[in-house]
């Protein structure tokens, strides 16, 4: 029970964090708001899908229930809905700016975008004389890299170049990198379905495998799963300021760099849990880490991962003597 528990959240969670990760990178840092969920595969994924983005780097969520329970800031804009409720784009944004005085973020494909950031730039200076700040505009369809070309020209000419410009509409890392090559001025992105499912990669294949039982290393040898026997530590290097590789070796060898694991858990009892915060600054401070090459979103050489010779000389060991007791 307590094996597939902790797979459910390591695969759901690392999968998220992940594809998060590679919106972050493409994002070239600018804002990014988890979006998904509505296109979450259950209340609970959504909500964790909220705590991995975060994790990775993302700035905020949508997500209402992740503030109390995990203090992630929470962030959102306003809905078509709210528009079409009212007898004008201009009386919708006004009701909602004023709903919202310290800063809202106004919805313009409703209808029509340049039509509508006319009426925020009509809007948001006579707001602004009665304390009510407009801190920008979401589009959420079409071709934003032009309609954002064409609304930052409007927003601008009307003195409101503080008026912040976000995008959402079904984005990924992929779509967030070509808007940005594209030359759209974009200030932030909202990143829902693709990211919350991991739309191209929905799974983690992180599994279980005894390495060790009563102090006694245990080795599986299925074809083409075949694991590696004993207990192990993880030592990572780092040349020029970058990751270099790793090192899988068994816990009692010593080899270059510094460990990667400690005890979570002892005889039954949680030893020490790092903080969300804690977690997502080691995040980033280990994405920075990265060699360029995977630090881009195209296909690179793997990053270089050894097995120790204690572990093979180990693997050996075991196999001789599983033959040596199969001929008796």
């Amino acid at each position: 029970m307590i094996e597939t528990r902790l797979l459910n959240i390591l695969n759901f969670q690392t999968a998220v964090a992940s594809k998060a990760a590679r919106c972050v990178l493409a994002a070239g840092g600018r804002a990014l708001v988890e979006f998904g969920l509505r296109r979450a595969q259950a209340g609970e994924a959504g909500l964790w899908a909220a705590r991995a983005s975060y994790l990775a780097g993302f700035d905020a969520t949508s997500v209402t229930l992740a503030a109390p329970l995990f203090g992630i800031p929470v962030s959102g804009t306003m809905a078509h809905s709210f528009i079409q409720a009212h007898g004008s784009e201009a009386a919708a944004f006004e009701a909602f700016a004023r709903g919202n005085p310290a800063g809202s973020i106004l919805l313009l494909d409703t209808y029509d975008v340049e039509r509508a950031a006319e009426e925020v730039a009509r809007l948001a200076p006579r707001l602004a004389a009665q304390g009510v700040a407009v801190r920008g505009v979401r589009l959420d369809s079409g071709d934003m890299a032009a309609q954002a070309k064409r609304v930052r020209l409007i927003l601008d000419a009307a003195g409101l170049e503080r008026v912040k410009i976000f995008a959402s509409g079904n984005l990924d890392e992929e779509k967030v990198r070509g808007l940005l090559a594209a030359g759209a001025p974009i200030d932030g992105f909202g990143v829902g379905t693709r990211l919350t499912t991991s739309a191209d990669a929905p799974y983690f294949d992180c599994a279980y495998k005894l390495q060790e039982y009563e102090g006694k290393p245990r080795r599986k040898r299925s074809e083409g799963k075949a694991t590696w026997p004993g207990r192990k530590q993880v030592w990572r290097r780092e040349e020029e300021g970058k990751l270099s590789g790793d090192v899988v070796a068994l816990e009692t060898e010593s080899a270059a760099g510094y460990p990667l694991l400690a005890p979570a858990m002892k005889g039954g009892r949680r030893l020490a849990q790092p903080t969300l915060a804690q977690s997502r600054a080691r995040a980033r401070a280990q994405l920075a880490l990265l060699p360029e090459p995977l630090r881009l979103l195209e296909p690179a050489a793997p990053y270089q991962v050894a097995i120790s010779e204690g572990i093979r000389a180990l693997a050996d060991r075991l196999d001789a003597e599983r033959q040596a007791g199969a001929r008796r």
